[in-house]
């Protein structure tokens, strides 16, 4: 999917190369049209595509007509396993006997509906039903690429045709996209890759001024099963929570970071490891002692690690790493680290 580069060709690739793979004989992939207020059939599989990249007979359904138009009304996802049940069902080439239907949404923001029917009853699960959501998700994740892509484009074409004159606003667009490219969008910590960089700055004031440096590692307990149980937008708020309680508790000269999935770092310059380690504990006993949706709470485990004479950055994060990975051997929802090799 990387290399798909607009709206129209992510959804035959995904009818096509994902959903087809997978076995399923039918789908339909819907577009929203914002300005009309209406479902738009943009690609598909199965008797709908007698050929390649051509819908037969495309269909346009209102929004909250149909399961289709319903599932874009309602945002929720919609498992008919018998249509002689559902008095709200649009006949399109043949009728179908059961139907799963899935909104396709980035955060609030609704793209479409992925669409498919079983000319049995019963011809669809719960697995499947994951299957599809999970589908979705990429499918909303790339077109809000696509789309934030195509507006910095749009946008930085319009700058440069004006650069003389509108220098300063150059300058702002130029900072705005930087804060894009250096933070997480779901956390609005900082992202890996600043992160790389703040890590070198950091180790070569540190050398140069014979200072401390600390770095926390911090990993969620158990967040696969948040998901699994709960469901990605809970697990979503959960890594959120856990990156908010971060920020509010670093200091101004701290930098608090997504590393990666349910994992943080913290880079605390002029920061003995008694102190880092001290600082850690209170950040473990906040995200335990914090509910981040209904129900649930989560508890994390820390590798703390401090910069030793003569060594690189790379070993300290190694060894906060597997200070890290002690903490979860022992038990999980702990502090741990580990003195110099």
């Amino acid at each position: 999917m990387v290399s798909v580069i607009n709206a129209k060709d992510l959804a035959w690739f995904v009818a096509r190369e994902i959903v087809g793979s997978l076995g399923y004989e039918d789908c339909v992939i819907y577009y929203l049209n914002e300005e009309a207020n209406c479902l738009i059939q943009t690609a598909a599989i199965g008797i709908k595509n007698p050929a390649d990249e051509q819908i037969l007979n495309p269909l346009t359904i209102e929004i909250g007509v149909g399961v289709t138009g319903n599932v874009a009304l309602t945002k929720q996802s919609a498992l008919i396993s018998n249509m002689n049940d559902h008095d709200n069902y649009v006949t399109d080439i043949e009728p179908a006997l059961s139907e799963l239907c899935v909104p396709i949404m980035f955060g609030d923001r609704l793209y479409g509906v992925l669409d498919s029917e079983s000319k049995i009853a019963l011809g669809y699960g719960e697995e499947d039903k994951k299957v599809f959501e999970t589908i979705a998700r990429m499918i909303a994740a790339k077109l809000a690429l696509i789309e934030q892509t195509e507006l910095v484009k749009k946008y930085m074409a319009e700058l440069e045709a004006k650069v003389e004159e509108r220098t300063l606003e150059l300058k702002r667009a130029n900072e705005e996209l930087e804060y894009l490219a250096s933070t997480d969008p779901l956390t609005e910590l900082v992202n890996r890759r600043r992160l790389d960089e703040v890590l070198e700055q950091e180790f070569e004031r540190t050398s140069r001024y014979q200072g401390e440096l600390s770095l926390i590692l911090l990993d969620i307990d158990h967040f696969k099963a948040v998901n699994d149980t709960r469901g990605h937008q809970v697990g979503d708020e959960v890594i959120a929570g856990v990156g908010n309680i971060a920020k509010q508790m670093s200091r101004k000269s701290d930098t608090a970071g997504r590393w990666g999935g349910e994992e943080f770092l913290i880079v605390a310059p002029q920061t003995s490891c008694d102190n880092a380690v001290a600082f850690a504990e209170k950040l473990r006993l906040s995200i335990e002692n914090t509910e981040f949706s209904s129900g649930v709470r989560v508890s994390a485990s820390f590798g703390v690690a401090s910069l030793e004479t003569g060594e690189t950055i790379q070993l300290v994060l190694k060894r906060a790493d597997e200070a890290l990975y002690r903490a979860k051997h022992n038990g999980r929802n702990r502090v741990e680290t580990r003195i110099n090799l």
